[in-house]
């Protein structure tokens, strides 16, 4: 038999259709991921004073000691805490009335000191380190958080002179998270019959930031 050009394409063509045909069997398949992220600012989200301490004095004879609490809350979302500084809020660490002046009192925050001595004025601390009584640590808790008016000199309660304004103290330093928390800070003045009358003032300034 002859073949011809017909056949050999014939032929060709059926070993075209015959062929089997190979897919792959394997699949390609990739992943990538995203991450989320939200920095949240520490901030001190709630700060507040009693706004005003009454310290008012009277005495007919001899030195007299009043005795009152300012009480600080502070809240912050900050992991690492909380610190509070106190200083004077102006250039002046005297209360002042007129032309008329309580001069703060000797004792130093680093060795605060009773104060018996006649028309000064000064604050005390507990629990921050310094021994600001004359036994334990935290006397001004023993001795009350509410008005004392007018008594004998404490011969518990040491006290410290206002920081300058610029030179601020540590009053505390927390390490986590806080809702409401409360410090104490306690201002007494001391007069005698020999102080002019008159409403003396002066400004204390408190600075909390987050660690």
């Amino acid at each position: 038999m002859k073949i011809t050009k017909k056949h050999i394409l014939a032929l060709a063509t059926a070993g075209l259709v015959a062929a089997p045909v190979f897919a792959s069997s394997l699949a390609s398949a990739d992943t990538a991921s995203t991450t989320i992220s939200s920095a949240v600012t520490a901030a001190i989200t709630a700060f507040t004073t009693s706004g005003t301490v009454n310290i008012n004095a009277s005495s007919a004879s001899g030195v007299k000691q009043t005795v009152n609490t300012d009480l600080i809350t502070i809240s912050t979302n900050d992991t690492s805490g909380y610190t509070l500084k106190l200083e004077d809020g102006d250039s002046t660490v005297s209360l002042g009335s007129g032309g008329n002046t309580i001069p703060a009192w000797s004792g130093t925050t680093g060795t605060p000191t009773l104060m018996n001595t006649a028309n000064v004025w000064g604050f005390h601390l507990d629990n921050d380190g310094t021994k600001w009584c004359n036994s334990g640590s935290t006397c001004g808790a023993t001795f009350g958080t509410v008005l004392s008016s007018n008594q004998t000199a404490s011969a518990t309660l040491k006290f410290a002179a206002m920081p300058a304004s610029g030179s601020p103290y540590t009053v505390k330093t927390t390490a986590t998270t806080a809702s409401s928390d409360t410090t104490y800070v306690w201002y007494g003045v001391n007069i005698d019959p020999t102080q002019a009358s008159g409403t003396y003032t002066d400004s204390v300034t408190y600075t909390a930031t987050a660690n």
